[in-house]
């Protein structure tokens, strides 16, 4: 298929097919990620993946967040590409980079790069360090979320040793289209839910209040 709209509009209607799109009830994390995989093998379609996009920058440019850097990651090919917003967006930016093991960690954005084995850019190991003390947003990737911010990340548990390294009041904004926010997610105890999500519908609030020692409700405005 030539044009990009009517494929555009073919990827949505595939998406959105009750018999294709129907997440697993009461099933596993394996079980989710096969379906999210399945849901994303054509593509997050291109208008869905823009729209997202603009409604991060929009947010972004407009609310009254606090200083502090905002992170972003460079996508896989089924990954909504969140780079646009540097050039619309004048904030402190930092990306991260994804090591052998542990945590990932955070380099400036214009850091030298290199290409991970799994085909995604990365800063080079020896780039400067961000400190994760200075984190105002956290813009994450994951498989699927769900409507209270849990996310289905690839099993590598990168983000989760991650997120808890970056101040409570900062915003974890799941970013993805509204058909892979799916009910009935599972999640585990070391899971760590998003504060915002960001679909083609704009970015919005989500999630609970938690206690002390786990808190990671946002303190900056929907």
């Amino acid at each position: 298929m030539d044009d990009p709209e009517a494929q555009s509009i073919a990827n949505f209607t595939r998406m959105e097919s009750p018999r294709f799109g129907e997440p697993p009830s009461g099933g596993s994390k394996e079980e989710f990620r096969r379906w999210a995989r399945r849901m994303r093998r054509p593509g997050i379609p291109e208008d869905q993946a823009g729209a997202t996009v603009d409604g991060i920058a929009e947010w972004l440019a407009g609310t009254d967040l606090p200083a502090g850097s905002v992170v972003i990651y460079l996508p896989l090919p089924d990954e909504i590409d969140v780079t646009p917003v540097l050039d619309r967006v004048s904030r402190t930016f930092a990306v991260t980079r994804t090591p052998p093991r542990g945590p990932l960690t955070l380099h400036p954005v214009e850091a030298p790069r290199e290409r991970h084995r799994y085909g995604f850019e990365q800063p080079v190991a020896t780039a400067p360090l961000v400190d994760p003390s200075t984190v105002a947003v956290v813009l994450a990737p994951g498989l699927a979320f769900g409507p209270e911010g849990e996310r289905l990340g690839r099993g590598g548990g990168y983000y989760d040793r991650f997120l808890p390294t970056v101040p409570d009041g900062a915003a974890r904004v799941g970013v993805t289209v509204s058909a892979l926010v799916a009910d009935g997610l599972p999640t585990d105890s070391f899971d760590v839910p998003m504060t915002h999500l960001a679909t083609e519908a704009g970015v919005r609030a989500v999630g609970r209040t938690l206690g002390r020692s786990d808190r990671i409700v946002s303190t900056i405005a929907p």
